[in-house]
């Protein structure tokens, strides 16, 4: 296969759902053909997400139902407490008015039923898949070169190029687009499994001196607990290791004492990027970064998928355009992505700004 050349309209270098959205989206409303390529098999562990029932809306404009994921796909949450700014829970119900429940994703299911369907629609998916090099060419369209474990090295030629990599931004960073990072944000955490479905409990949020402690149940009997502050903080009190993880844990006041009846999964925590981060792209022609790799929030807003895929679609609106019709309006798309940023980073700042109990601490200083 080193010898091959692959051609297709439009390359998306990730397969997640902010990649699969917009490869839906160009599947269903345009005739460009599509190609995705995803560096993992699919079969990694992701971190469930809370989203709001908008994600239906975003699901009917790509063709999906509720009904075609698979059972379990769609946890609904009817209630939140937070001890944020003080002691006292603050707690959101929706339990008489389950039109407006939330939901937890199971991302294995949610995520394999998005890049199935990006399949049977037309897409051609190359998973295990590292991109090598990537080369513009003088009539502006993109030659990658990508490795599979088995078939080895080939190229795609694409006229357009889409960075789908999520907070890493592998693609924009290594073709030269700009990115700013407002905080160093991660998050270290594990899966834990109830023992007894029937003790399920509220999603709930901690703020301690260090940073913030998040822990909500997901579908298929599990519960995700992870601690939130920044990269230098977690270094410095070694929080990524797991007996300094369990002993913070330990001093929480309301957390600890919803994991009794619950047992590890896996005794390795996983530590990811959460920081807020803006990447601007408009130097670069027939290329655009979507979801995470345009615009990555904090996770205390839960905009992370609902976002992803909407800006997945967005963006595959102005590249129909460009393709289609000749007319480049991907700009417009950029200032878009700038006004929700900018309006997220207003709100954000507010919500933090209302804990004021550790005065000294760094975490809440830079915040504040």
């Amino acid at each position: 296969m080193s010898e091959s050349i692959i051609e297709t309209d439009v390359l998306i270098i990730g397969g997640g759902p902010s990649g699969t959205s917009a490869a839906l989206s160009l599947l269903n409303y345009t005739r460009l053909n599509v190609t995705v390529v995803e560096q993992s098999d699919f079969s990694s562990t992701r971190v469930g997400e809370h989203v709001s029932p908008s994600i239906f809306d975003v699901l009917d404009y790509l063709k999906l139902s509720k009904e075609d994921f698979e059972n379990g796909s769609f946890l609904p949450v009817y209630a939140s407490k937070s001890y944020w700014g003080n002691d006292q829970a603050s707690t959101i119900n929706t339990i008489f008015a389950t039109d407006e429940a939330t939901y937890q994703l199971n991302r294995e299911k949610f995520d394999f039923k998005l890049v199935e369907t990006a399949a049977e629609r037309g897409a051609t998916i190359y998973p295990r898949t590292k991109c090598l090099d990537y080369k513009q060419q003088a009539n502006k369209n993109w030659q990658v070169t990508l490795k599979h474990p088995a078939e080895g090295e080939f190229n795609v030629h694409a006229k357009y190029l889409i960075d789908a990599t999520g907070r890493s931004a592998n693609v924009t960073r290594k073709i030269g687009g700009a990115s700013k990072k407002y905080d160093t944000l991660v998050g270290a955490g594990m899966f834990l499994e109830l023992d007894d479905p029937s003790k399920k409990f509220e999603q709930t949020i901690e703020s301690v001196e260090l940073g913030w402690w998040y822990i909500t149940c997901l579908p298929s009997n599990k519960i995700v607990v992870s601690f939130f502050s920044d990269a230098d903080i977690l270094s410095e009190h070694k929080i990524h290791q797991l007996k300094n993880w369990k002993k913070l844990l330990q001093e929480t006041n309301h957390i600890k004492h919803l994991l009794h009846n619950s047992r590890a999964i896996s005794n390795k925590l996983w530590v990811r990027n959460a920081q807020t981060q803006l990447t601007d792209t408009n130097d670069l022609e027939r290329f655009v970064a979507i979801g995470d790799a345009a615009t990555s929030f904090d996770p205390i807003s839960s905009m992370g998928i609902g976002f992803s895929m909407s800006s997945a679609i967005y963006a595959a609106k102005h590249i129909s355009q460009e393709l289609e019709e000749g007319v480049s309006t991907i700009n417009e798309y950029q200032k878009d992505l700038l006004r929700n940023f900018n309006q997220y980073h207003q709100i954000k700042t507010r919500y933090y700004k209302e804990e004021k109990r550790w005065p000294s601490s760094k975490f809440w200083l830079r915040r504040n």
